[in-house]
């Protein structure tokens, strides 16, 4: 690394900044929205409007207004977003995946917040949840839309008043998460700015009979983790129309029933017994902090099921740990062709620890769960630009390592702050700031 790659970052930062220009209201969005991008990429433990303000000499206030009032077009903003990481990272294979993830909140004024499961803490709290979708590839990966989930109860006629504190539009209704996810898809697909063939997610996501029937009718392949006693028909469960004699009276039966003959449908743990060692694949997946993870794969051609009824037919593919102290098994269910290679399904599969990965740097390096905002607006325009404050690092660390300097997404902001303009603090700056944390305090006491 040279001291010009150091200051090649700002230009950079500006002509990235450049690209959303045309999505913020006038020269001043344009102007907090840098500001705001800045102090989200800055090495500061706490990056709430009221941090990053001190740090990048912005009124907070100014700062609150264009995050949870300006009308700025965050949406825009993503499909710029998806053009850039499409740019950066895309591929043929390339695999979208969804998850979500908690924020947990003490009150109840933020949008959306109730008692829920939040994957964040490990167990139901008062929480915010979002649903996103990051993009894969062999190039790398990152965040590329997101959804806040609100809960049924915010939509009854007693919650109106939260409603419209929070400032939820009136034409938003509620949706299941698996709606939400297959929206962001569905508006992936239709931009095309993302080249992917394959769609993944936990058991939450894989489960969902319609997400994966979804998927397939769109021609895309999915990978979905699946429980343990998801249940699917090693044979064809040959479910026949009964026959009805021509005297009988009545609607005519048009809906397929099993036959005596039928096989009946079996747990997707209750086949991994049946499984030769010869069957077993161990296959590395990337290499990991400590070493290659490496794991055992297997797949049997089933039919799967939907709705208690036979689906199409599928693969069931079988994960299991090569250390013989932990047997941890995981199940996924594909509708890739059955030309698909062993190797190339455990990668698109478990391709799914890379947006935990991206929610890991997200929240560690660019704040995305640091917000102190409870309007509607506020959350979609703050996690908005932590993603695309995500993006950029990405950028950055994938161009320097084109020139072999091998940099991790949290070492780049501490290189980034040798370059990012912060204000200077000098003696009367300091007391003034003291004096207003003072004024600030006891205004909070009193009220």
């Amino acid at each position: 690394m040279t001291e010009n790659d150091l200051r090649e970052l700002m230009p950079q930062l500006k002509a990235y900044h450049g690209r959303f220009h045309g999505f913020f209201c006038r020269s001043e969005g344009r102007k907090w929205s840098m500001k705001y991008l800045q102090g989200l990429m800055m090495p500061i433990k706490r990056k709430n409007v009221e941090n990053i303000a001190e740090e990048v000499g912005a009124p907070p206030r100014k700062l609150q207004e264009f995050l949870s009032d300006s009308p700025w077009n965050d949406e825009g903003c993503i499909e710029e977003h998806q053009r850039f990481v499409g740019e950066l990272f895309g591929a043929p294979n390339g695999v979208v995946i969804f998850d979500d993830t908690g924020f947990p909140k003490k009150g109840d004024k933020s949008a959306g917040a109730g008692r829920q499961y939040s994957g964040t803490t490990g167990k139901t709290d008062n929480c915010q949840v979002g649903v996103f979708m990051s993009y894969a590839s062999v190039h790398g990966h990152t965040l590329v839309d997101r959804r806040l989930y609100i809960l049924s109860q915010w939509f009854e006629e007693i919650a109106l008043g939260r409603r419209e504190r929070s400032g939820i539009p009136q034409d938003v209704q509620f949706k299941t998460k698996i709606e939400l996810a297959m929206e962001m898809l569905d508006r992936a697909n239709e931009r095309g700015h993302l080249l992917f063939q394959w769609v993944s997610g936990d058991c939450a996501y894989g489960d969902a009979h319609e997400f994966r029937k979804h998927v397939a009718g769109m021609g895309k392949w999915y990978c979905f983790e699946v429980y343990y006693d998801t249940h699917v028909w090693t044979d064809d469960p040959a479910w026949k129309v009964p026959l009805v004699m021509k005297n009988r009276r009545g609607r005519k039966l048009k809906h397929p029933k099993p036959t005596e003959d039928s096989p009946p449908a079996v747990t997707a743990s209750s086949l991994v017994s049946s499984i030769p060692d010869n069957q077993w694949q161990q296959i590395c997946l990337r290499e990991g902090d400590k070493g290659p993870r490496e794991f055992e794969f297997a797949r049997l051609r089933v039919f799967e099921k939907w709705n208690r009824k036979p689906g199409p037919a599928s693969w069931l593919m079988i994960r299991r740990s090569i250390q013989t102290g932990d047997r941890e098994i995981k199940f996924y269910l594909s509708n890739a062709p059955e030309t698909i290679s062993i190797s190339e399904m455990p990668w698109a599969g478990c391709q799914r620890w890379s947006i935990e990965v991206d929610f890991k740097l997200a929240k560690g390096e660019v704040g995305l769960d640091h917000y102190e905002l409870t309007k509607y607006r506020g959350w979609y325009h703050h996690i908005t630009l932590s993603m695309l404050a995500l993006a950029f690092l990405k950028a950055v660390q994938l161009q320097w390592g084109k020139k072999c300097v091998s940099a991790t997404v949290p070492e780049i902001p501490r290189l980034l702050e040798v370059v990012l303009p912060r204000i200077t603090w000098r003696p009367q700056d300091v007391i003034a700031w003291f004096m207003k944390q003072r004024r600030n305090k006891e205004k909070s006491r009193n009220s």
